[in-house]
Formats: structure tokens, C-alpha cells, sequence
């Protein structure tokens, strides 16, 4: 898998998913070939508002917020995807696109050596190009173990089977290593957007 470190103001704009129901808050890695995979990551902190209400004084996270992150991971990986899908069609490589992607969290990172073209090219092929959007078409996850305030989760997904418009992944949710979901989400890629978003 190759390194692809991009943080939460990308992946904003990737997806539609906002605070305080993201689930997932960095990139780490992407593969496309032998078949697609995503590695993401989520740190999970007291201060988050379920804890009000979600067992109060005891940080449980909730497993429903577990799937939902994997399932953003997928949908993440089927942006990415398109987007290099999108530049392959354009003549340019895949290592091309994860280049401009890195650019784009230079951007937001006000690191050195961003090319704020190649930022608005990007940006601009992600609003009006790749959809964003997705809709789980069947759920099937094992929780394992529970998740607490504090810790990480490491979100690993692949795309297994495409069968027509509806993709089969396999999931799952580790935390310092040891896994806490496992499962397969089946979903529908690429739901054209209502306008204005």
C-alpha cells in the first residue's frame, strides 16, 4: 500500500460528511491494484458530543459510529478511486493524482511547495467531477471488542467485488492493533448529488 497522508480539511472536501458526524479524520494509505484498499484512521476523544448522552461518565464509543466510519472509509475509497480514474481517462497517471491530492494537503497544512493551481485544477474536477456521494446497500459487521475515548481507530477497506452498480467491500476497525469490527458493507457508489453541493 502507498502512503497517502491527508487530514480532515481534504477529506471535507472528498466527501459530505461533516462534524460532528465525520468518523474518519485521516487518510493513511491507498492501493489501487491488485485491488482497490484504503487504510484511514479516526482518534476518538472525550470531548466528543455522544458522550453527553452515551453512557454518561463512561467513554463508550458507539459501535453504530464504527461502521459508520468504515463505511465513510469506503466511500473515501471510491472518491480516490474515481479521481484516479479521472486522470488515467485525461492521459495523466495514477501517481499523478495521489501527487495532487498530497498537494492539496499542503495546502491546507500551510506547508511549502504547494502549487495552488494544481490545488484548484483538483478541487474543481471533485465538485463538479467525481461524485461524492454513496448509500450502503447491505451491512454486515461483527463488533469484537469495544472502542474508548482515547484511542485510535484504524479503518482498513477493500473493494472485493463490483457487481453491476453495487460494490462488495470488506471491512474492518483495529484499535492498537487488535481488530474491533470486521465484516462486509455492500454499497452504491456514486449517487448523483442533489445541486447546489
Amino acid at each position: 500500500m502507498r502512503d497517502l497522508r491527508l487530514g480532515p480539511d481534504v477529506i471535507t472536501r472528498l466527501i459530505l460528511h461533516r462534524r460532528p458526524f465525520l468518523m474518519i479524520d485521516r487518510i493513511l494509505a491507498f492501493e489501487r491494484k491488485p485491488i482497490p484498499a484504503l487504510h484511514g484512521a479516526r482518534h476518538v476523544s472525550a470531548n466528543e458530543p455522544v458522550f453527553d448522552g452515551h453512557f454518561p461518565g463512561f467513554h463508550l464509543w458507539p459501535g453504530v459510529y464504527t461502521i459508520e466510519g468504515m463505511a465513510q472509509a469506503t466511500n473515501l475509497l471510491f472518491v480516490i478511486d474515481a479521481i484516479v480514474s479521472e486522470y488515467e481517462k485525461r492521459g495523466a497517471t495514477e501517481a499523478e493524482a495521489l501527487a495532487d491530492l498530497e498537494n492539496l494537503e499542503r495546502t491546507f497544512t500551510l506547508a511549502p511547495r504547494f502549487d495552488e493551481a494544481r490545488a484548484r485544477t483538483l478541487l474543481d474536477h471533485v465538485a463538479h467531477g467525481a461524485s461524492r456521494g454513496g448509500m450502503s446497500a447491505a451491512v454486515d459487521v461483527k463488533l469484537l471488542k469495544p472502542v474508548f475515548a482515547g484511542q485510535r481507530i484504524d479503518y482498513r477497506v477493500a473493494i472485493t467485488h463490483m457487481v453491476g452498480s453495487i460494490a462488495r467491500c470488506e471491512v474492518s476497525a483495529e484499535v492498537e492493533g487488535e481488530l474491533v469490527a470486521k465484516g462486509t458493507l455492500s454499497s452504491v457508489p456514486g449517487l448523483p448529488l442533489p445541486r447546489g453541493l
